[in-house]
């Protein structure tokens, strides 16, 4: 599984002096996010921690690589001659059964 760098950092908001406390990619500017009050930017205070955070994956994009794989692959198979074909599945059955 993928991993981040993540900060946990006490941020005010340059125009109405909010506190907010945000966990953000460690090379987020100090000058930064915006304030959840009025949506004016914010600056870093301080830094309460670091920490390593797991990456989810993109169900989204995951869906539309594996549906390219599956056209390419059809495509690759109506490409092929079927003695070419055999050949590849022959070579396919010998690799896994010379164990």
């Amino acid at each position: 599984m993928l991993t981040r760098a993540v900060i946990d950092a006490r941020r005010r908001c340059l125009v109405c002096d909010w506190e907010q406390i945000n966990v953000e990619p460690e090379e987020t500017d100090p000058l930064g996010p915006p304030c959840e009050r009025c949506r004016a930017p914010t600056e870093r205070l301080e830094i309460l921690g670091r920490r390593l955070q797991a990456v989810g994956r993109n169900e989204h994009a995951a869906a539309l690589a594996q549906l390219g794989a599956r056209r390419g692959g059809f495509a690759r198979a109506a490409a092929l001659s079927p003695g070419r074909r055999r050949e590849i599945a022959r070579a396919a059955a010998l690799a896994r059964w010379s164990r």
